[in-house]
């Protein structure tokens, strides 16, 4: 993907994260957009896992960096954000978080196997969905939404929308693999966290949250030698004065992850531009990513420390790339 003259190849990475995940990306967009001129809308390949599946498909529907941070910042939306946005009439129903399903059977005790006793890296979070009872909570609304924001075909530029399959705990890309579905049922797949949302079948096989097999997905870039790739990533933690991490283990082993997978990147050739909270901006969340009492704050830091990270001299490179990616006014 390098022959491509003096344009730039630029592809973004929007995590998981839940509530909190969505609030981050919209920030760190905005920050993009503001610092560099650039506009996310035109990336050359977009990934998306569980909450960055919803946002990349608000890009792809046209929603500019402004509109998204705005909808969480209380900013009124340009002329056409508000256009796009009235399209979706489906109210977000998802029921309580702490409620988890009477069934206690394992939803597909195979993986924890698998993981064990074949070879490679072993996925604690695949095993851990094995064992899990199947989730019951109806995720349809999540498709509705997303199919009013974004109606018709698959978006015609790159969108790559990660799930699970949960029958062999391999991952599947939306709008990659040889798998037919339309935005709406990749993203309630996407988005379909094991033991609370029902698994979401498309085309015979049952998927669950992408998140599962990675947290960000980075890796599926690494084989395209593009020149940039942005990773804003809410699951992972950026070392600060204030310490390394928050503590938490999930968040050091999502951390862990994405590092290997920029390694992957970085090997190719390719510079990677990670936004992601600091401990500080981690402080200021509710204790669960649905939590949407504080996306207003979580938008805000991320846009804040996407500002800053972007003004580091180590960030000179991707500056530079992404302002050569913006077309002349």
């Amino acid at each position: 993907m390098r022959d491509h003259g003096a344009m730039v190849a630029v592809g973004v990475v929007l995590s998981a994260g839940g509530h909190h995940g969505a609030a981050h990306h919209a920030g760190v967009l905005a920050a993009l957009a503001t610092s560099t001129g650039w506009d996310p809308r035109s990336a050359d390949v977009v990934v998306g896992t569980s909450a960055g599946a919803v946002m990349a498909v608000g890009l792809r529907a046209g929603l500019s960096a402004a509109d998204l941070a705005g909808h969480y910042l209380g900013v009124p939306l340009s002329p056409e954000g508000r256009t796009i946005s009235a399209r979706v009439t489906t109210r977000l129903h998802v029921t309580d978080p702490n409620l988890r399903p009477p069934s206690r059977r394992p939803a597909n005790p195979m993986l924890v196997a698998r993981e064990l006793f074949v070879g490679g890296r072993p996925r604690p979070m695949v095993a851990l969905t094995g064992l899990l009872p199947e989730g019951e909570v109806d995720g349809s609304s999540l498709a509705e939404r997303a199919e009013q924001l974004h109606p018709g075909p698959w978006p015609t530029e790159a969108t790559w929308l990660c799930a699970v399959d949960l029958d062999n705990g391999r991952r599947t890309v939306f709008g990659r693999d040889d798998v037919e579905t339309t935005v709406g049922p990749a993203v309630q797949a996407s988005s379909a966290v094991p033991g609370y949302f029902a698994p979401v079948e498309i085309g015979g096989r049952r998927y669950v949250d992408g998140g599962v097999h990675s947290s960000t997905n980075a890796d599926l870039l690494a084989p395209l030698h593009l020149d940039l790739v942005v990773v804003s990533s809410s699951k992972t933690t950026s070392p600060t004065v204030d310490g390394p991490s928050d503590g938490s283990l999930a968040r050091a082993w999502h951390s862990r992850t994405l590092r290997r997978e920029v390694e992957l990147i970085t090997a190719r050739g390719t510079t990677v531009l990670v936004l992601q909270p600091t401990t500080t901006d981690l402080a200021t969340r509710g204790s669960s990513d649905m939590d949407d009492a504080t996306t207003l704050q979580v938008c805000a830091n991320g846009r804040d420390s996407a500002l800053a990270r972007l003004a580091h001299p180590d960030a000179v490179a991707a500056r530079r790339l992404l302002e050569k990616a913006t077309p002349p006014a």
